[in-house]
């Protein structure tokens, strides 16, 4: 019988959120220490990425990124911002900034969150081959890596979507006796145990999963592609926001809410933020 092991939590963003609480809280203090002048982009940013609020801080860890490109807190801000991306939609531009992350000699907790996003990456665009060649290189390389329990759902879903039904339930079989007690163990076992086939769009269904919304038509178009990819029902609805055209990508339409949200559910699991409609 496997050794079980029990689910270890992430340090690193609690080891940046002490050390945001040690710095003045007054933005423009002279009894601060230059560096802690310096690093005040950083120190912002971090804060709204901690509590949620992405779009606000991705332009300012941008421009921290830009200023103090040797900056040693350069890697935590490369990684917010991949993460950032990645929850956007973004798979390129999250690819980027987690590669520019593992380039910064970050923590082995910080480097494992980036290896796990590479691998997300992959995964949202469909590229599933890649996705499983980056948990087994992530796994071979450190076997007790911090983030092992997400990385073999993420093997699974990998699978999974490739259709590779007898691997996934494997994995999915491993990733519940190793890993007793963590979150992906538990959503591991609900597909072992209570998986449900796809609800089917309707096209006279009145919901829909509306996924991400781009000011460009052709963004939009492209992403839908990848969805479409991945057998989702997409398609690019535009739609009138503050006087402009806003291009949303959406999936289904769905005859019930209930089918819409367990098709969103799905999506958040992949690292998306989709939103039901109608």
């Amino acid at each position: 019988m496997a050794e079980t092991r029990t689910h270890r939590a992430r340090p690193w963003r609690f080891g940046v959120a002490a050390a945001l609480a040690l710095l003045p809280l007054c933005p423009g203090c002279r009894c601060r220490p230059p560096e802690a002048r310096e690093d005040r982009r950083y120190t912002d940013g971090m804060r709204l990425f901690l509590a949620g609020s992405y779009g606000a801080a991705a332009p300012v860890l941008r421009q921290f990124v830009a200023e103090q490109p040797s900056n040693p807190r350069v890697a935590e801000a490369q990684y917010a911002l991949g993460a950032i991306a990645l929850k956007s939609g973004q798979a390129q531009e999250a690819q980027a900034r987690f590669r520019a992350c593992l380039g910064c000699s970050p923590s082995r907790q910080l480097a494992a969150s980036a290896a796990v996003g590479l691998a997300r990456c992959h995964l949202q665009r469909g590229a599933y081959a890649e996705c499983k060649e980056a948990c087994l290189e992530i796994l071979r390389g450190d076997p007790a890596c911090p983030r092992a329990d997400e990385v073999l759902f993420l093997l699974a879903e990998a699978a999974e979507r490739s259709r590779q039904a007898t691997e996934a339930v494997r994995i999915y079989r491993k990733l519940v006796a190793e890993f007793r007690g963590s979150p992906w163990a538990q959503k591991a076992e609900a597909r072992l145990t209570g998986r449900s086939p796809e609800p089917e769009a309707s096209p006279s269904g009145q919901y829909s999963v509306q996924v991400v919304a781009f000011a460009s038509e052709e963004k939009a178009s492209e992403h839908a592609g990848l969805l479409r990819g991945r057998r989702y029902p997409a398609s690019v609805v535009k739609v009138r926001s503050g006087g402009s055209n806003l291009y949303t990508v959406r999936v289904g339409p769905y005859a019930s809410r209930a089918d819409a949200q367990r098709v969103a559910s799905r999506l958040r699991a992949e690292g998306f933020e989709p939103i039901v409609k109608p």
